[in-house]
């Protein structure tokens, strides 16, 4: 083991550098309504190692009627979610935009803060 000064493991101090320096932040912007009546919501996506970038999610007008419609309130939060799994398997490079499905909204819907799909399910 290699240590630095103060006694502290390099290694463990350079790992624990290098995954805040890939973590990526997500920072809600607003929204804005579509021509169609839905809802476009705007997040940006920041990291140590790059610029801004922004992700932009439409919800259909659709989504918002019928019985299993999404409230206004709920659906910066389902949109959230998803920026949120995406970051998890990808790192957002450039501008983004994902319209939102039937199944995405069922995917994200009414997840509970801090826990995974996994748990909720439980």
């Amino acid at each position: 083991m290699i240590f630095g000064p103060g006694g502290r493991d390099c290694f463990k101090y350079n790992q624990r550098r290098m995954i805040n320096d890939t973590r990526q932040n997500i920072r809600y912007l607003g929204f804005e309504a579509t021509q169609d009546g839905g809802r476009r919501f705007d997040f940006s996506i920041t990291s140590a190692r790059q610029e801004a970038t922004r992700v932009s999610l439409d919800i259909p007008a659709p989504m918002f009627t019928g019985t299993n419609r999404i409230s206004y309130q709920e659906s910066a939060k389902i949109c959230y979610e998803k920026v949120r799994v995406l970051l998890e398997t990808q790192q957002v490079q450039e501008h983004l935009s994902i319209r939102l499905t039937v199944e995405d909204i069922a995917q994200f819907r009414h997840i509970p803060r801090g826990k995974s799909r996994a748990q909720a399910a439980s």
